[in-house]
């Protein structure tokens, strides 16, 4: 072969290999699903199911392990689940399988305490005013709050002993019976003995608070834009940053962490994810997913922050939030869904 024919035979091999490499580089496979996923199979508001979800050969198994549960809430190391009947709140534990009764009485409003050893939910009586109450895991209760006409929302824990939820005009403190409050506040009750209620000057709507770190996601009201509060501790004097996106939606945290992803919807079929830096608050690693999601779509974010769950109505789907690419975990639902086909994620064990 002469020199010309060897040069041609080396650029064609220089090609080839630049070829090849770039096809391995854009080259994507679809995530696959590990661990066990609990989710809400059904309508909460009339009972839904508690199933566990677990890969199983070339699909995923769903197995049932309550009926007849209306809310649930993982504790903040995800060993245990806090979910409620129609007429208790029970605790499983997710390590060794025992179930208990922690609370009799129709209860809503669970949310746990950042040191996953206590809680707070609310009970309402016909004959009597609506009560938040603060648990530990031995069935010792006390009285945080007495809302005579029902105007509290629900509350959020922003550190092991102080929690917030928003009042309106016409609530009573259980300290200091018949006395009113301003309209459009929210209250901090710090537990003790007794309880310290202190109502602020302004009114948040709570997007979600991540004690551990120390900041939250509020609105200045239901429909107001985005902020971020960088110090929970001095919630009385809050002064929240705008969100860096105009018309986003909070995902949710990674697991086990404080780092917020969220979403943003530009087009009809398009869905971009993006989470912020802690530190400094700036947007990171955005990906493309080639779909948009409900609303009402509940998300899960693994602690790696690779991979996502969301449950948008009766579908149920695993995305890799680098790349985009999404797995459906079940079956192609049925057309149009059903309210019965609802499917919430709750918490994703990993291991």
């Amino acid at each position: 072969m002469n020199q010309l024919g060897l040069y041609r035979l080396a650029i064609f091999l220089i090609l080839s290999a630049l070829i090849g490499a770039c096809s391995q580089e854009i080259k994507t496979t679809a995530p696959k699903f590990t661990g066990r996923l609990w989710l809400l199979s059904g309508e909460p508001t009339n009972g839904a199911n508690l199933v566990e979800l677990t890969a199983a050969g070339t699909g995923n198994d769903l197995s049932p392990m309550a009926s007849g549960v209306f809310e649930a809430a993982p504790s903040p190391d995800q060993t245990r689940l806090l979910y409620t009947t129609k007429d208790e709140i029970m605790l499983r534990d997710f390590r060794s399988g025992a179930v208990k009764s922690l609370v009799k009485g129709n209860s809503f409003c669970l949310a746990w305490a950042p040191d996953g050893n206590h809680f707070s939910y609310k009970q309402r009586s016909p004959a009597g005013p609506t009560k938040l109450y603060e648990s530990d895991l031995n069935e010792q209760a006390k009285v945080i709050l007495e809302d005579p006409n029902g105007s509290a929302d629900c509350a959020v824990w922003i550190a092991i002993d102080r929690l917030v939820f928003d009042r309106f005009v016409g609530a009573q403190q259980k300290t200091k019976p018949g006395e009113t409050i301003k309209p459009n506040t929210t209250t901090i009750a710090t537990i003790g003995d007794p309880v310290k209620v202190h109502d602020t000057p302004k009114k948040w709507s709570i997007e979600s608070v991540c004690a551990k770190g120390n900041n939250a996601l509020v609105r200045a009201a239901d429909q107001g834009p985005l902020l971020i509060a960088k110090n929970v501790d001095h919630f009385e004097t809050l002064d929240p940053s705008p969100a860096p996106c105009s018309d986003c939606r909070f995902a949710g945290y990674a697991a086990q962490s404080c780092v917020p992803f969220f979403i943003e919807q530009p087009t009809s079929t398009t869905t971009e994810l993006f989470y912020l830096n802690p530190t400094n608050w700036q947007k990171q690693r955005p990906a493309s997913i080639n779909r948009t999601f409900s609303p009402n779509a509940k998300m899960l974010i693994k602690s790696s922050a690779r991979l996502m769950i969301v449950g948008d109505a009766a579908s149920l789907f695993l995305v890799d939030t680098e790349s985009g690419e999404i797995t459906s975990l079940l079956a192609k639902p049925p057309e149009p869904a059903l309210p019965t086909d609802a499917k919430v994620p709750i918490v994703w064990i990993e291991k």
